[in-house]
């Protein structure tokens, strides 16, 4: 009867100490070990942490700002430049606006097909290239150098990796 016992006990402490390595993490101290316990492991998240709301999306205004510092700062503007380039900025910014509300209320119940999308793509490439013809009159040679360079890195843009 002894051993029985024994066994019984070996059993349910190997049991218990299973479901225990389960719950907890198991491998690595528990509470997180290998991927578990409680969300510290891979790619997950802790307990106390929310979801993320999504960013409202920026105004025409902002864009147009965030782009002007930006083209400002890589290749340093005259006040006058800034203030041509600031407003060539908001008018794209815009019209890309306007464009993008009139489509969404085409396609509010339905997906565009992939001729429009193409159509859309170039309509915006046509956009983009207009800009930075007007963008060629208004810089020096030196800094439309440099903008052809670095335009992808430019924020909110169709070629910008964002």
């Amino acid at each position: 009867m002894k051993i029985g016992f024994l066994q019984f006990c070996l059993v349910a402490t190997l049991f218990i100490s299973f479901q225990t390595m389960a719950q907890y993490g198991g491998y690595g101290g528990g509470y997180g070990g290998y991927g578990g316990g409680y969300g510290r492991g891979y790619g997950s998240r802790s307990m106390n942490q929310l979801p993320s709301t999504p960013k409202k999306p920026l105004t025409p205004d902002q864009i147009a700002e965030e782009q002007t510092k930006w083209l400002d700062k890589k290749v340093k503007l005259t006040e006058d430049q800034s203030i041509s380039i600031e407003t060539l900025n908001l008018d794209h910014a815009l019209k890309l606006s306007d464009y993008q509300e009139a489509f969404m209320k085409i396609h509010a119940n339905s997906r565009p097909s992939p001729q429009e999308i193409q159509q859309i793509r170039e309509t915006v490439d046509k956009w983009q290239t207009e800009k930075d013809e007007k963008f060629k009159g208004i810089l020096t040679p030196e800094q439309w150098a440099i903008y052809e360079k670095k335009k992808k890195g430019m924020p909110y843009t169709q070629t910008s990796k964002n």
